[in-house]
């Protein structure tokens, strides 16, 4: 029945041009609610992984057989990925990873999401746009959004956009869910259902504070907000060139309605982070932070509020027990810790007594962080921090593999009992004499998707035949495939 169907979608789509046809099984989604895991992986129904297969750099195309190439191996795929996988062992791919849709779906910019019987994902734009000289060239930074079914059909493209996304989120209000997205200076909202609707919202858009996106799995992540989207823009008076500063706006996502909240001449502010409706955001190279519900939501962005930071921050977290008990974020270069009530407080974090240098936060549910390098991933609990006791925190390796072959970037899933994240195979220990085995070990430059349990402590494992990660994707080098 599966191979008639495919030969019935070839023939109608060379007459019908149809979107798409089933490429997969059908499977309906239990959850009739969003469904995020981060930017690289969607869980449904705790049993059925939708990912992208490996990671694309999309900086590096320079035409359309560079996408074409990707996509053989960055395709969406889907894997039933329950406790135990059917695969050799932990550097070897599965069997019965299938593909979804023919599309780059995990690159630079990716992001990908559930909701109901659809799955929604970012690739790479392949049309040309005209540039400053006239000419028609591949801008492979904008980006295309897409969905299909979960069995792959009705693919269809929604929107290209025409600059690169710089923030995105969705976003549940009342009982609808929005899209929003800021491309270049555009500020766009769809809104979701079997049909999809899109607004441009704002113009000339400088920046935003969006809440984040739901994450069922993560401690004190919440849809609750109050449904007013912040952002600034340039002030301008084609007739006084003297006039300059910003525009704080504050819009209802529900019905694009919008009122000036701050901001003035000479007054520049940057909206640099936002935490359910704590808004942060920057004014001569300081950081304040205001609670957009004060005053009955009638609040005004302004240089009088109390500072939160000396300096300008970015990447900010809520740390979370019950109720939400301060934040972390960057500033100079640091990790600091600020604490309600307390100051802010620089962290040291260290692992077997070194500092762990050159990381990257993934993400924060509760006390708990999690960073990763190019050879581990880790976490580190904050509690005692929040506690008062000193500034060093010890970390634990979740996962370690070879030196610079975990993907230094932040691209990884999380749906509560594994974290996702890409890597580049992993050296197997072979016998010289064995051609067989040494042909299991080879290697290759693309990033394929590993798992690794939560809750693992990768130096309890050493020493044993037992690996703290597993290997998802299906590799170029058919001698990693499961046989």
């Amino acid at each position: 029945m599966k191979k008639t169907t495919k030969l019935l979608c070839g023939l109608l789509g060379v007459g019908l041009l149809l979107t798409g046809c089933a490429t997969v099984g059908a499977i309906k989604n239990n959850d009739s609610e969003l469904i995020y895991n981060g930017n690289s992986a969607v869980m449904i129904n705790d049993s059925y992984l939708y990912y992208g297969n490996s990671f694309a750099d999309s900086s590096a195309f320079e035409n359309d057989n560079d996408y074409k190439n990707s996509a053989k191996l960055s395709y969406l795929a889907r894997l039933e990925a329950g406790a135990t996988l059917s695969a050799k062992n932990e550097d070897f791919s599965p069997k019965n990873v299938e593909t979804v849709t023919k599309e780059v779906s995990v690159h630079n910019k990716s992001f990908m999401f559930a909701l109901g019987d659809y799955i929604y994902y970012l690739t790479p734009n392949r049309k040309k746009f005209e540039n400053e000289d006239g000419k028609l060239v591949q801008q492979y930074g904008y980006s295309t959004l897409y969905r299909s079914k979960l069995n792959g059909d009705k693919k269809k493209s929604l929107y290209t956009t025409s600059a690169e996304v710089s923030q995105i989120e969705v976003l549940k209000y009342g009982k609808k869910y929005y899209l929003v997205m800021l491309a270049g200076t555009d500020l766009i909202r769809f809104e979701l259902g079997s049909k999809v609707k899109r607004t441009t919202i704002a113009k000339d858009v400088t920046s935003v504070a969006l809440p984040e996106t739901y994450e069922k799995k993560r401690v004190g992540s919440t849809d609750k907000w109050n449904g007013n989207i912040y952002y600034t823009k340039a002030l301008k008076d084609e007739d006084n060139s003297s006039v300059s500063g910003s525009q704080v706006m504050k819009l209802a996502i529900s019905t694009g309605d919008e009122v000036e909240v701050g901001g003035g001449q000479g007054i520049n502010i940057s909206l640099v982070g936002r935490e359910e409706d704590v808004v942060f955001y920057t004014y001569d190279g300081e950081t304040y932070k205001l609670d957009t519900n004060e005053n009955d939501g009638n609040i005004r962005f302004s240089i009088s509020v109390d500072r939160y930071s000396s300096s300008e921050i970015s990447d900010v977290y809520t740390l979370y027990s019950n109720d939400v008990l301060g934040y972390i974020y960057t500033a100079n270069s640091a990790l600091i810790c600020h604490q309600n009530g307390a100051s802010e407080k620089s962290v040291t974090l260290k692992y077997n007594s070194t500092d762990v240098e050159n990381y990257k936060v993934l993400f924060v549910t509760g006390r708990t962080i999690y960073l990763s390098t190019t050879s581990a991933i880790y976490t580190a609990d904050l509690s005692q921090i929040l506690n008062g006791n000193g500034k060093e925190v010890n970390c634990t390796a979740l996962v370690k593999m070879n030196d610079n072959t975990i993907y230094d970037g932040n691209r990884y899933a999380f749906d509560g009992n594994y974290l996702y994240y890409y890597a580049q195979l992993q050296e197997i220990e072979t016998d010289e004499e064995d051609e067989e085995e040494e042909s299991e070990a080879k290697t290759d430059d693309n990033y394929y998707l590993y798992r690794t349990k939560v809750g693992t402590n990768a130096d309890e494992l050493e020493g044993s035949s037992a690996k703290a990660y597993e290997l998802l994707s299906l590799t170029k080098n058919s001698d990693r495939h499961t046989k």
